[in-house]
């Protein structure tokens, strides 16, 4: 259900940030690049991104901890069918997603959280911090509710102090009176202090009273208030400690990643004070997680105290408020539940997955990855559907004949799925063998193991006894088919697949890629033309450094719209093949061959003539350039072939023209005439197309054009190799037919076809 279809990567090795990356939407991507580029960083990265494992050799110098997000597309409205009981709001979002992104990112202790990202996050961060806000208001009040207490407990120890002073000045036989006038407020009696006291000191001490009682009343009034103050503040104070204390622990993670990365002291996994920093850090972590969710719940608590609620009446209004500011899910809690269904990302590693000679039965049944061929003598028993209760056979002839058949039928799926050739004759046999070990093997001795053996028609081999190409092509095959097998969806991340292997060989990984494509999505990297397809190159990222002299720098990612900004060297693979793919096509003495200005007039007539079927009957030939012209003429009247020059109506390919003519013509066409001169309103093989298929099927845009379509392209400095490589492709699987096409673009099309008639 969901697809791999972008990422970005940030603080992964050499990489700071590569921004969102589109992967090829038809599951194969390429990563091109010189050495140290960062394109097997790029692979990690994502391989980490599903098993969350990362250690202090993948952080960069500035120690800043890794982010790794994945951009999946889905079905519409699936999220709604495997989330519970969303609100009406997450509801409605979750309904109209077609993608999903999910970010793994790591904390000091280097420990993973798997985190929903993208839009949904953004809704559920935007109720968090109306929450936050919320709080903040609310501990604004509960910070001047306290301080007004402590104003009004500081003012009735004031006056306190001033009834205790002035009630010191009167003789001692009056103040029994005084205070008694104080508590009862009047006295019945006929008594009057008027005799004995002064009037005006009278009066301040009837004002103090009066305000005392006020402020009593009012301290009473907040005895709740004050209460719940004490224990914000309690709470509060533990929260601060324990991020203290997780500040000072994060410095002494950094000063370990800092021994590990920049200082490269050795790893001792028996430090036992590292240890229990790594489990302070965690417990601490823990704790104060717990500390923030009670000081915020209290704070919402108290709130209502100040509005005029009861302790009762607030906790109800708590749950309440919490409920209307707070999702029932997070960010992390959504992550973890849409991570169940994410494809597996599965690292093919070569030397890991090499075919042993000989591997313990029980090592399998085990799973003991550390030993030497587990992984391929796994897969290899997933391909064949054994498992232990298969080898428990009591009749050893049926057995051994069962063992034949499986045999055999291995080997002919494998013929099938290489179609080079290897060993001799293409006869390679698959073969493996249950034995036990004879006395002399000490404490193995009778166990079962299983022995491997590649065959052809002269030797029987163990696989370490074959070449490296022939053991990897095996590896690969049933890290494949196993992989085939898995009921998951899996994205299978090769690095340098088939370093080893013959040209030829290499182009055939290619065909493997495309059959199992439609399952299995592919991001690969390499160094081989061999292992980039021409016709394809929306398949291509290039990756390479910032700053080339500098292996500090980071690593910056090109797309297919970009390539033409990327150094020649990291463009190797592609210059190989992109400024001649006469490899890739052939130059062919038995067919019609047609010189093109450019590698995109190559694509582009490439996908004319298989839109007219004219794709077998002509073989074009690239020029690296109009100026170029010439000199690959040279070259193929050096080898003797037949040829004939396609031109437009620029100015410069009329100046090409009289230059053919006063050379290449007069010496080597026996008077045959070899151009094929396209009228003036062509200036390129774009204008081939109408204005509005060139619209819909180039640009893919509904931007008005008011000129020829080569001179949009080349104001608007539109990439024609991608374009045209696209274009190409999209032909090729039947995504556009000819029926897609105006009727002025049909009738270029047959005027193009007439010209080349006219020369067949």
């Amino acid at each position: 259900m969901m697809k791999l279809i972008g990422f970005r990567i940030k603080n992964f090795r050499s990489v700071k940030d590569t921004g969102w990356q589109s992967l090829s939407p038809d599951n194969i991507t390429c990563l091109i690049g010189q050495n140290e580029s960062g394109k097997t960083s790029i692979l990690e990265a994502l391989k980490v991104f599903y098993t969350g494992i990362i250690s202090e050799d993948v952080l960069r110098s500035d120690l800043s901890l890794p982010e790794v997000s994945c951009r999946f597309k889905i079905p519409e409205g699936w999220l709604l069918r495997i989330t519970d009981n969303p609100r009406p709001e997450l509801r409605e979002l979750l309904s109209g997603l077609d993608h999903i992104e999910l970010t793994r990112s790591w904390i000091a202790d280097l420990t993973a959280v798997i985190k929903v990202s993208g839009v949904i996050s953004q809704y559920l961060d935007s109720l968090e911090d109306a929450w936050k806000i919320y709080l903040g208001d609310v501990t604004l009040k509960l910070e001047e509710e306290m301080d007004n207490i402590d104003v009004h407990e500081a003012t009735l120890q004031n006056i306190t102090r001033q009834e205790s002073v002035l009630s010191s000045q009167f003789p001692e036989q009056e103040r029994g009176r005084i205070k008694f006038r104080i508590f009862r407020r009047k006295n019945n009696g006929n008594e009057s202090l008027a005799g004995t006291m002064n009037a005006e000191m009278k009066a301040q001490l009837d004002d103090l009273r009066d305000k005392k009682v006020k402020i009593s009343a009012e301290l009473t009034r907040k005895k709740m208030m004050k209460r719940a103050g004490e224990k914000w503040k309690e709470i509060l104070d533990r929260y601060t400690m324990l991020e203290n204390h997780m500040s000072e622990l994060s410095m002494k993670l950094e000063e370990r990643h800092q021994k590990l990365t920049l200082l490269m002291r050795p790893f001792d996994d028996e430090d036992m004070a590292w240890k229990s920093v790594l489990n302070d850090y965690r417990k601490t972590r823990n704790d104060r997680d717990q500390i923030k969710s009670e000081l915020d719940r209290h704070i919402a608590f108290s709130g209502y105290l100040i509005n005029g609620f009861d302790e009762t009446e607030a906790e109800q209004k708590v749950n309440e408020i919490i409920q209307s500011y707070k999702s029932q899910y997070n960010s992390e809690i959504l992550g973890k539940k849409y991570f169940t269904y994410c494809p597996v990302f599965e690292f093919f590693e070569d030397f890991s997955s090499l075919l042993p000679n000989r591997i313990d039965l029980q090592d399998i049944i085990s799973g003991d990855e550390q030993v030497e061929g587990y992984k391929a003598a796994r897969n290899f028993l997933a391909i064949a559907k054994l498992d232990y209760s298969f080898f428990q056979q009591p009749s050893s002839r049926i057995l051994k004949q069962k063992i034949e058949n499986i045999n055999r039928t291995l080997t002919m799926d494998f013929q099938d799925f290489w179609q080079q050739s290897i060993g001799r004759n293409n006869k390679i046999h698959i073969q493996f063998e249950l034995d036990h070990y004879d006395s002399s093997a000490g404490k193995k001795a009778g166990k079962p193991f299983l022995e491997f053996w590649i065959k052809d028609e002269g030797e029987r081999l163990y696989p370490k006894q074959r070449s490296r190409g022939v053991r990897w092509f095996l590896s690969f095959y049933l890290e494949l088919k196993a992989s085939a097998n898995i009921n998951k969806q899996m994205v299978l991340l090769v690095d340098e697949p088939g370093v080893s292997l013959h040209a030829r060989a290499q182009e055939d990984v290619l065909k493997v890629f495309e059959d199992i494509r439609d399952t299995i999505q592919v991001i690969y990297t390499t160094h081989s033309p061999h292992l980039v397809e021409i016709n394809k190159l929306h398949r291509v990222l290039a990756i390479q450094r910032d700053d080339l002299d500098s292996m500090r720098s980071s690593t910056h990612i090109l797309d297919p719209m970009q390539l033409s900004s990327a150094t020649p060297d990291t463009l190797t693979p592609l210059q190989c093949i992109l400024g001649s793919p006469v490899a890739a096509e052939g130059i062919k003495p038995d067919k019609f061959n047609l010189i093109v200005n450019d590698t995109g007039s190559f694509y582009l007539l490439n996908a004319i003539l298989q839109l007219t079927g004219f794709k077998n009957r002509i073989s074009v030939i690239p020029s690296t350039g109009i100026s170029s012209i010439p000199l690959l003429c040279n070259i193929l009247l050096g080898w003797g072939l037949d040829f004939v020059v396609l031109l437009f109506g620029s100015d410069k390919e009329q100046d090409i023209e009289n230059l053919l003519k006063e050379t290449i013509y007069k010496s080597g066409t026996n008077g045959r005439e070899v151009i094929i001169r396209m009228p003036g309103n062509f200036l390129n093989s774009e204008d081939l197309l109408s204005t509005l298929d060139f619209k819909n099927h180039i640009l893919k845009t509904r931007e008005g054009i008011t000129m020829a379509n080569s001179e949009y392209m080349r104001e608007k400095e539109i990439p024609r190799n991608f374009m045209f490589s696209r274009f190409l492709s999209e032909v090729m699987d039947g995504d556009i037919r000819l029926s897609d096409f105006d009727e002025e673009t049909n009738e270029n099309f047959r005027l193009f076809i007439d010209k080349l008639n006219g020369f067949k």
